[in-house]
């Protein structure tokens, strides 16, 4: 399951529930049993890096863009 807590953007502190919930519900269907590492959110976008390497780009509205 997907599960966290903080997520630094720019030197800030955000709550999980500000992350979309269509970004959850990809990471729930697509990749269950995955660690989140990392989340950035940058001007139009979210970068959220699995601990397998992985990175998933998603756009401002949380809709999935691409894997890396």
């Amino acid at each position: 399951m997907v599960n966290w807590s903080l997520i630094s953007s720019n030197g800030r502190k955000a709550s999980s529930g500000k992350i979309r919930k269509s970004m959850v519900s990809f990471m729930t269907k697509h990749h269950p049993c995955s660690v989140v590492s990392s989340i950035e959110k940058k001007y139009n976008a979210y970068k959220i890096h699995l601990m397998n390497g992985l990175c998933l780009i998603f756009d401002a509205d949380g809709r999935f863009v691409k894997s890396n």
